[in-house]
């Protein structure tokens, strides 16, 4: 059995272009996150005396997004629950995936990496992560 603290390097490890990890919950709170609070910038090649990118704002508003998007498509669409979505931006692509009703992992990558391969880690990653928060 492994800590969160090690999935989550872990995925980081195997997944190539991956710049940031985290667990979510979805009361909008960072369980935990990679790299550490602090380190985040020199990860995803922030210019020095650049804004760092704030992990703990982006997991509350995706919260708020992965709400939106359960009773959008699993409530008023009958779709059911949802278990995984992605978020593609101009530098950055994140992949979530719902780990338990509580629950999701974030998984941020650098536009051009392989989000295929990433998505079979962060499945790992998922399953690794639900035996924890049980």
């Amino acid at each position: 059995m492994h800590d969160l603290e090690t999935i989550l390097e872990r995925l980081l490890e195997e997944s190539e272009g991956a710049e940031l990890a985290a667990v979510g919950g979805m009361d909008g709170l960072v369980v935990e996150q990679r790299p550490a609070p602090g380190a985040l910038a020199s990860r995803t090649g922030e210019p020095p005396g650049g804004r760092s990118p704030d992990l703990a704002v982006c997991v509350a508003e995706l919260t708020n997004a992965l709400a939106g998007a359960r009773r959008a498509v699993g409530e008023a669409l009958e779709g059911g629950a949802i278990e995984a979505v992605q978020v593609r931006s101009e530098r950055r692509l994140l992949l979530v995936r719902h780990v338990t009703p509580a629950h999701y992992l974030l998984l941020g990558l650098r536009l051009g990496a392989n989000a295929s391969a990433a998505e079979l880690a962060l499945e790992s990653a998922a399953q690794q992560v639900r035996e924890l928060v049980r």
